[in-house]
């Protein structure tokens, strides 16, 4: 009988210490799932990744820089596009961006066909 418990594995767990383990590991788990998201959502528009079936009224489209803390900035609102001067303390309204929204839904060869048809032949 010696010789059986001296053989005996030294980590035998018992039923409340799998449980703590296992809560811990869902905890970790859930963790790096929360942080994956708040990733996405904070760094993922900049990169072109954004979250699924969002539908902001607001876009950031793009911005180009001209100095230390000095940029022009694309933005949609709406159906709008406007071009925006941001500065340190302030934040001006240029002028509204206009968007062709017939060419943007054809095709090439659509748009190809209407451009030959509107030119004169020669």
């Amino acid at each position: 009988m010696a010789a059986t418990a001296a053989t005996a594995p030294a980590s035998d767990y018992g039923l409340a210490s799998v449980a703590i383990q296992m809560a811990v590991v869902l905890l970790l788990l859930l963790g790096v799932i929360l942080l994956a998201y708040y990733m996405l959502k904070k760094f993922g528009p900049k990169m072109g990744l954004g979250l699924p079936g969002r539908t902001d009224k607001l876009a950031f489209m793009g911005q180009l820089s001209l100095g230390p803390k000095k940029s022009i900035v694309l933005v949609r609102f709406l159906n709008r596009t406007l071009v925006l001067g941001v500065t340190e303390q302030s934040i001006n309204y240029l002028t509204e961006a206009k968007t062709d929204n017939e060419d943007a839904d054809t095709g090439f060869a659509a748009t190809l066909k209407k451009t030959a048809r509107s030119d004169p032949p020669s």
